[in-house]
């Protein structure tokens, strides 16, 4: 059966599983701790702001460099006149915010948390197991029914569902390649669409330019995860679309020849030697000031940096080069991992279901989405159309707080769009075509078995990257390349691989 398919049984089970009121894997028990009334079930569409009790809640989310959260956001003016709830939005200063706030005694109502962390401490009790309260939950329901694929990434292996998954703006996740068109222009140069291209490439540009980067990436030894599918993998665990079995990417003979053409850009200089530790303020600059002209982003920054860059300045979007297999590809991710988690001891339970059902109706997805007529867009010939202080998607993010963390369930990927210009259009169209068949995600394991690989599992991933790293600045010489591999299955590769397996497996027989 194919995966998508699966997908789509797999997630209406689950959802049945949900509303048949699953117990908790593992004896980890919800504590609610006295969370107040829970509001009558109700059918989607169906909450009055007038009627609805007037409440307080603190969220917690994570602080983009791009839209920065501002307090006098309009969307929550626009949540309140819906709901007559205000949020308070608190915003994380590190990556141990999560775990201070969990451990604080005084823990927000709402949270914005990855798939792993919900899983993590859903299962030691601080966030609530929706699934027990669908009946109070009709649009996210509905929304469910619709997309089970969504419903599968967000439920546990014993139906327990800690956090509910943001969908509609994925497009905008998609790592893409793109170029200095109007350099490549100026000195007839044709996109490279092989590796072998990309370094001749590089090399004509280093020429014309030698104080420069001709190829720049920012997220270090992570990048791997994007370049791996122009030849055939993801670095890590994924399910093989040729087998449909759990694979070890870094295994795989066409990772070694990205690694020795990384090592061959660097020992060469076509890539910053900085790489490692390469921020995004860095990486802009370089872009915006001649040093670098081919890249690999997230999509959205194509239309950030071309309204930045100046003097004719443009980049363009360009289709993954291929470096080994038959066809190149970018990861395939038009999808979201961020979600919203419930805490177990909030005080408002009632405001916080009705919060998370408004923001997954149909007129939740609309006013989180576009706003409202008069105050951020018009109508003209029958078309909503953004005020023209609106010029760029990330303005709506930026200004007004729409379709940011925690701030919508669902999205119409379409008000993003609509502000976008021929040339982001293009590129959305284009990314499309160019997504590996299956997605660089893991299987959900049950708490006993993520406990059996962690401290494994970390090892593994530390002495990846360490040694991969290595052999790119060419510290250690890739002849040593089959002693690491050696090395990785001493550290314990299969038995990952194996649990994994278990997990996908269990996936599969939901179909059979």
């Amino acid at each position: 059966m194919k995966r998508e398919k699966k997908l789509g049984l797999i997630g209406a089970i689950l959802v049945a599983s949900m509303l048949a009121g699953c117990s908790n894997n593992g004896g980890a028990n919800v504590n609610v701790n006295d969370p107040g009334t829970a509001a009558p079930a109700a059918s989607p569409e169906s909450t009055e702001p007038a009627s609805a009790p007037e409440a307080t809640l603190r969220l917690l989310t994570d602080l983009k460099e791009t839209y920065p959260p501002k307090p006098d956001w309009a969307v929550w003016k626009w949540v309140k006149e819906e709901t007559n709830i205000t949020i308070e939005q608190e915003t994380w200063t590190g990556p141990e915010s999560l775990a201070l706030a969990i451990a604080s005694g005084d823990m927000p109502d709402l949270f914005t948390v990855f798939p792993q962390d919900a899983q993590k401490y859903g299962m030691q009790g601080a966030f609530l197991d929706l699934s027990e309260h669908m009946d109070k939950l009709p649009n996210l329901k509905k929304f469910l029914d619709s997309k089970p694929d969504v419903a599968e990434r967000m439920t546990s292996p014993g139906g327990e569902m800690y956090h509910v998954l943001n969908d509609g703006t994925g497009a905008s996740n998609l790592m893409v390649w793109f170029y200095r068109d109007d350099v490549f222009a100026k000195h007839n140069l044709q996109p490279p669409t092989t590796w072998d291209e990309l370094y001749e490439t590089a090399k004509t540009l280093k020429e014309l330019y030698p104080d420069s980067y001709p190829f720049s990436f920012r997220h270090g030894v992570s990048t791997l995860n994007s370049f791996g599918p122009q030849f055939g993998v993801y670095p890590y665990m994924y399910e093989d679309p040729g087998t449909g079995k759990i694979k070890y990417g870094v295994t795989d003979p066409g990772f070694k020849v990205m690694i020795e053409y990384l090592n061959k850009f660097y020992q060469e200089k076509l890539i910053p030697q900085d790489w490692l530790s390469m921020d995004y303020k860095a990486w802009t600059q370089q872009v915006a000031t001649d040093k670098t002209f081919m890249t690999i982003q997230y999509i959205v920054q194509i239309e950030i940096m071309n309204s930045q860059l100046q003097n004719g300045a443009h980049l363009k979007f360009m289709a993954p080069p291929l470096g080994a297999g038959e066809k190149a590809y970018i990861p395939k991710a038009d999808f979201e991992t961020y979600g919203i988690a419930v805490s177990s001891k909030t005080k408002n339970l009632d405001a916080a279901l009705r919060y998370i059902d408004f923001i997954y109706s149909d007129k939740g997805k609309d006013i989180l989405s576009w706003g409202k007529e008069g105050e951020s867009y018009t109508i003209e010939d029958g078309k909503r159309k953004f005020l023209p202080q609106f010029k760029e998607p990330n303005d709506l993010r930026k200004e007004l707080g729409l379709m940011t963390s925690a701030a919508y369930g669902v999205a119409d990927f379409e008000a993003s769009l609509s502000l976008s210009n021929e040339n982001e259009q293009y590129s959305y169209t284009e990314a499309m075509k160019y997504q590996f068949p299956t997605m660089n995600v893991r299987p959900v394991l049950t708490d006993e078995e993520r406990n059996s690989i962690t401290d494994t599992e970390d090892q593994l991933n530390k002495y990846y990257e360490s040694s991969v790293a290595k052999f790119i600045i060419g510290e250690t010489p890739l002849s040593q390349w089959d002693a690491f591999l050696e090395e990785l299955n001493k550290i314990g590769a299969q038995k990952i691989i194996d649990t994994y397996q278990v997990g996908l497996d269990r996936l599969n027989n939901i179909t059979k």
